[in-house]
């Protein structure tokens, strides 16, 4: 089935695809790195956030952010490859 649906697209839907996917697990990977940073460097924070719920809030609010972004570049990529609606 997932080769029949990456046949069927276009080289520009598969370009768009990955450019939101590379951008994607760059975020991801940043965002991970940040938490841990957070860990180290700030404690006293870490603690109040994990006691009180917000370190949950906060990973899942930022996360949504980045799934955001990478749709929006990749729709931005598909629509800068196919002309704009051409």
């Amino acid at each position: 089935m997932t080769n029949l649906l990456l046949m069927a697209t276009t080289t520009n839907t598969k370009i768009a695809v990955a450019a939101g996917l590379i951008i994607f697990v760059m975020l991801f990977f940043k965002l991970i790195v940040g938490f841990i940073k957070l860990c180290f460097h700030h404690p006293v924070i870490f603690f109040i956030l994990l006691i009180c719920g917000g370190l949950g809030f906060l990973f899942s609010f930022l996360f949504a952010g980045i799934l955001i972004l990478a749709v929006v570049v990749g729709g931005v990529v598909l629509m800068m490859l196919n002309g704009f609606g051409d």
